[in-house]
């Protein structure tokens, strides 16, 4: 699958981490009870059912499950997902290309309220030392184009910039990582509207990291 364009997901996906992922935020859904609250969120992936076929699941206890289907070949990537609830969310997205150009969209289709809940597309240019992308969201007349550049691989070390433009208004992202030793990341970021943001990932065992 080398020459595949991989899947919608993917398009923006290393500025996108670099910029945003493992910083502290809120969790997706949480339980709770005075002020203690509690979340747990579980994915996985079953690969190779068939020839080029994956089914990825994730549960976010309590409230949210979903199950996705993806298509690999060698030009195109096609992805089905539904939420498993009593009034569900259907998702499905399509990229063609190859491993250096490739272009798709995303759409996302809310079965109670009857309305697309998503609608964008995007483009990705990718090369072992650069990658670019430019992204759309039209229900929020949203424009997002960004960079990822590889500096040094030896010790991770990266940066990126997203320029985002919605409602007459941009906000500019800058980014940078570096590995300081081989289980421990240094990340950093500023934006155009004020915000910073700084941490440091450790990898206390396999899979399982500590932020600060």
């Amino acid at each position: 699958m080398e020459k595949s364009p991989g899947i919608y997901l993917h398009i923006g996906k290393k500025a996108r981490e670099l910029l945003y992922s493992d910083y502290t935020q809120q969790p997706p859904d949480s339980y709770s009870v005075g002020s203690f609250d509690l979340s747990i969120d579980l994915a996985g992936q079953v690969k190779e059912i068939v020839p080029g076929l994956t089914t990825a699941f994730r549960f976010v206890i309590p409230y949210q499950n979903t199950v996705e289907l993806q298509y690999l070949r060698e030009h195109a990537g096609i992805t089905a997902g539904i939420s498993l609830s009593s009034k569900p969310s259907l998702n499905l997205s399509g990229v063609t290309g190859n491993s250096f150009f490739s272009i798709g969209t995303d759409v996302s289709y809310n079965t109670s309220t009857m309305t697309f809940a998503k609608c964008n597309a995007g483009l990705s240019i990718n090369s072992a030392f650069v990658v670019g992308s430019l992204t759309f969201d039209g229900l929020r007349d949203t424009f997002r184009a960004s960079c990822y550049c590889n500096v040094l691989p030896r010790t991770n070390t990266a940066i990126a910039a997203e320029l985002k433009f919605a409602g007459g208004d941009s906000i500019l992202t800058f980014g940078t990582q570096h590995g300081l030793f081989r289980n421990t990341m240094l990340k950093a970021r500023v934006s155009s509207n004020g915000k910073l943001g700084a941490l440091v990932s450790q990898q206390v065992f396999p899979s399982f990291y500590a932020q600060l």
